[in-house]
């Protein structure tokens, strides 16, 4: 497998995103560093960047480019953002860099940097129709999309720290601040016609510092119970009671928000003050907070050079790359017992009557079967939760990754856990309890039926009798020890379906 690095400068922040280049045209991100850096603060203040911000990324840039060379890592990209354009001793600053670290970076164009954020989200996120939203310091960028189509793109010369150097300054009381920062935002966007005519569907999606604060303090208010940022999802209420959580406090330059990175209350506060004008200018309600950005849509190029578009099932390469990248030496056990699972969901919707956004939960629960055989053999199923739960799963929403990793977990239904099931509570229903229930069953009688990695059950035939499921095996060779393994699972599937199993 083939490593890359990927170093990217922001104005507020250092990147290095090392990652292996797999067989699938995809990519597992291995290591990720981050570092802060005052760029932007410069640049508002003085239009330059001091000498003594110009030192500390140079120390940063040090230290990642020992990290690399201990890493062995020979391919590396070095990119810088389009806000760098803008600094009057852009070009002594990054002679500077190159002379300290033999770092030559790249100054994206404004377009570039769009268009990696768009194929960054589309190829993350479930969000298929969206106003991805790039929110720097000193500009704010959009691009518009529809499925796998960019309808358009424009870039505000009017970023979160503009506003936050022009008006919190003036010690007003911080509803005040805040209004008067959306307004003149909403001024700058007042006469786009880019937002007409925006599908039902089409979802805020954005990355950075302030999306992540905007994740973090949502999760706070709501006692959220899932420790994850990307792919978390708001609706306008919850961005309201942040937005007016911020309008009560005392808003100054040097004010941190607990809990918030290193990120300042007045940058998070003029960042929430431009999401608002753009979901009050576009009437969308609805937002997605992404962890991937510009490092990962790079990666993802460099794997995949002939990608020209969104990839068009995101969760099934994902779980594609998760099983080559862990699970190489039963790669095709995973796919016989994912087979299985959707036969057999098929062949028994009459009894589970599960609706068909389960089919995503089922997906995963499937391929990630025995995940938990990562850590250890014993009682891998329960290991088997944390896994799902932490694993990089793309193209799925919250719910449905921890609903999957219930499922993983509870195979066998004397291990299901009322105490971790209380912990998410606030975010599944008691129908979400039938159906985890009822879907383990499915993956563990689908992971029996191919115990030996032989593939010889290639369809199955379900018959429902009364009180009885005839489950009829369509094998290529006999497969008396699959199906003797299969039976072990009648009595957890008799309290699953409420019928008695037999399997043919």
């Amino acid at each position: 497998m083939k490593k890359i690095g990927i170093v990217e400068l922001q104005t507020t922040s250092v990147k290095l995103v090392i990652a292996e280049i797999l067989e699938n045209q995809s990519f597992v991100i291995t290591d990720r560093y981050e570092d802060r850096v005052k760029v932007a603060t410069d640049m508002v203040n003085f239009e330059l960047i001091k000498p003594a911000t110009i030192a500390s990324v140079s120390s940063i840039l040090k230290s990642y480019k020992a990290i690399l060379a201990a890493s062995g890592i020979e391919d590396v990209q070095f990119v810088a953002t389009n806000e760098y354009a803008e600094a009057k001793n852009q070009r002594s600053f990054f002679e500077e860099l190159y002379s300290t670290t033999g770092f030559r970076f790249k100054i994206l164009t404004a377009e570039e940097e769009q268009n990696y954020l768009y194929l960054s989200f589309s190829n993350t996120l479930d969000c298929p129709k969206g106003i991805a939203v790039g929110l720097n310091g000193t500009n704010v960028q959009l691009t518009i999309y529809n499925r796998r189509n960019i309808l358009g793109q424009v870039r505000i010369d009017l970023g979160s720290y503009h506003l936050a150097e022009k008006y919190i300054a003036d010690k007003k009381n911080s509803a005040e601040i805040m209004k008067q920062m959306c307004d003149e935002f909403s001024k700058k966007i007042a006469k786009l016609d880019c937002f007409e005519q925006l599908d039902p569907e089409t979802q805020i999606v954005g990355t950075g510092d302030v999306f992540l604060g905007l994740a973090k303090l949502s999760k706070k208010v709501k006692h959220y119970p899932y420790n994850r940022d990307h792919a978390y999802q708001l609706e306008r209420d919850d961005f309201d009671k942040v937005y007016d959580f911020l309008n009560g406090l005392e808003i100054d330059n040097t004010k941190k928000l607990k809990g918030i990175s290193t990120e300042r209350a007045d940058i998070i506060a003029s960042g929430l003050s431009i999401i608002k004008a753009i979901s009050d200018k576009s009437a969308v309600n609805k937002f997605i907070v992404a962890e991937t950005g510009i490092a990962e849509a790079i990666i993802l190029l460099a794997a995949n050079p002939t990608l020209d578009k969104p990839m068009s099932d995101v969760l099934g390469n994902s779980l594609d790359t998760l099983n080559l990248y862990y699970n190489k030496a039963n790669i095709q056990n995973t796919k016989n017992v994912y087979d299985i699972s959707i036969v057999l969901f098929k062949q028994l919707k009459v009894l589970h009557k599960l609706p068909r956004n389960y089919v995503k939960v089922l997906r995963i629960a499937s391929y990630l079967n025995d995940c938990g055989k990562r850590i250890s053999a014993a009682n891998y199923e329960k290991k088997g939760f944390n896994v799902v739960l932490e694993s990089d799963i793309y193209g799925v929403n919250h719910h449905e990754q921890v609903l999957a990793a219930f499922t993983v977990a509870c195979q066998k239904l004397e291990d299901f856990s009322m105490t971790d099931w209380v912990r998410y509570s606030s975010m599944l229903t008691e129908a979400d309890l039938d159906g985890v229930r009822k879907l383990a069953i499915i993956v563990r009688l689908a992971s029996k039926l191919d115990m030996f990695n032989t593939g010889k059950v290639r369809d199955i035939s379900c018959d429902i009798l009364g009180d009885s499921v005839i489950m009829k095996t369509i094998v290529e060779s006999p497969a008396e020890m699959e199906i003797a393994e299969g039976k072990k699972v009648a009595v957890d599937f008799a309290k699953a379906f409420k019928k008695h199993l037999e399997i043919l």
